[in-house]
């Protein structure tokens, strides 16, 4: 009995550690069923069992009780092009067709939840009709752009062209308000043009070439032009080196005689001005000269002024004695005279004899007289002369030579009148 209850209690554990064994295999596949896992490039819409939403942006593993979820790429690139038929159809202004081949990127991960939900709902889970927004918006854009092109200005111009469309799409704004940017666009070489199209651009460039073919002649003949002037112009240029050669001497021979002539003249100059220097150095010598001379001259006058004052003295003195002897023998000839008329008054008459010496007397002395006052009258008198007055004192200057002269005249008029007294005393 004791046998049969240890066996029971080992069956039931077995029996108990099978059960277990079986709830976590079902629990471990039931957790595996609802593990979810979501990739960092994408970002997933979850809607669990109750209807609660949310938006998972980060990437693992997440574990949620049959959810649905719908998944998007974070950011997506797409090409277009006419191979595969999607490319961006485009009119011209001359309403002929082109198709734009180029490569577009966007994201959808910048949005809020909010703005991501919403996009969600218009696109009901499906990436693709994310994409035909996308397409649709740049098909407007790249549209509004051609319109204002022709296909050749949409050639020459295409880098331009290019910019425009990639300024129009980039962060598109009614994309944006979507929660969709444009981030990147990039145009795959020119548009693709239609037959029509071509053909005109093939008459262009056969028109083109004409064109670059009647330049390229154009620019032979101006290329040969310019050559023959070139070779004028040289030919011009080498007889007018040669002219200007010729001048050129010419104006440096006349240069050279002018420097020449313009020392010459610097020499001609200097020598009169050296000639005028010693000229003025020789009428300084003169003039000192003349000065050394004047006071050599003034001085020699000077002496003989003093020895003419001397010699005008000793004639003065011996004029004065002279005069003093005249005098006295005035005074006694008129002594002499009167005591003769006295005795012809008292005799009646003079002997012949007596007249007749009187006579000789008589013009003797007025001989003497009339000679002493020629003399007199014919002396010069120096200009400086020195006189001693009465009393002592020294009288110079041209007052003593007047005082001399008139001494001596009155010296000659007293021997004068003196003479007339004789003369007409014997009459008596």
């Amino acid at each position: 009995m004791r046998y049969n209850d240890e066996d029971s209690f080992g069956s039931n554990l077995k029996l108990f550690g099978i059960f277990t064994a079986i709830i976590l295999f079902v629990v471990l596949v039931i957790a595996i069923l609802n593990l979810h896992r979501n990739d960092i490039q994408n970002i997933q819409v979850v809607q669990s069992v109750d209807g609660d939403v949310s938006i998972r942006r980060d990437g693992g593993w997440y574990v949620k009780f049959n959810p649905e979820i719908w998944e998007y790429p974070k950011a997506s690139t797409e090409t277009c092009c006419i191979q595969e038929k999607d490319a961006i159809a485009m009119q011209f202004s001359n309403k002929s067709t082109a198709w734009l081949n180029c490569q577009i990127g966007y994201r959808i991960d910048a949005a809020d939840d909010d703005a991501f939900l919403r996009l969600h709902q218009q696109v009901e889970g499906d990436d693709e009709k994310i994409w035909n927004k996308v397409r649709t918006t740049l098909q407007t854009v790249a549209q509004c752009i051609a319109s204002q092109y022709t296909p050749s200005e949409s050639v020459e111009k295409f880098a331009e062209f290019a910019k425009r469309i990639r300024d129009g799409i980039l962060h598109e704004p009614a994309l944006l308000a979507e929660g969709i940017d444009v981030v990147s666009f990039t145009c795959d070489g020119l548009p693709e043009y239609d037959e029509d199209t071509k053909k005109q651009f093939a008459k262009q460039k056969e028109a083109d070439l004409a064109k670059r073919l009647a330049e390229a002649e154009k620019l032979r003949l101006e290329s040969e032009k310019v050559k023959v002037e070139a070779d004028y112009a040289m030919k011009i240029a080498e007889q007018r080196g040669k002219a200007e050669a010729e001048m050129a001497n010419a104006v440096q021979a006349a240069e050279k005689d002018k420097k020449l002539a313009e020392i010459a003249a610097s020499k001609q100059v200097e020598v009169e001005k050296l000639a005028k220097e010693q000229m003025l150095i020789q009428m300084q010598k003169e003039k000192e000269a003349a000065a050394i001379q004047v006071e050599k001259e003034k001085e020699v006058a000077k002496i003989q002024a003093q020895k003419l004052l001397e010699v005008a003295e000793i004639q003065k003195q011996t004029e004065a004695a002279n005069l003093e002897a005249i005098k006295l023998q005035s005074e006694q000839k008129i002594v002499t005279a009167q005591a003769k008329k006295q005795e012809i008054d008292l005799s009646g008459a003079i002997t012949e004899t007596e007249k007749y010496r009187l006579q000789i007397d008589k013009e003797t002395k007025i001989g003497v007289a009339a000679a002493y006052a020629q003399g007199i009258g014919n002396m010069k008198l120096p200009v400086v002369m020195t006189t001693n007055s009465g009393d002592g004192d020294s009288v110079q200057g041209p007052e003593a030579a007047m005082k001399t002269f008139f001494d001596l005249k009155n010296a000659a008029m007293a021997i004068e009148l003196s003479e007339r007294e004789n003369k007409d005393s014997p009459q008596q």
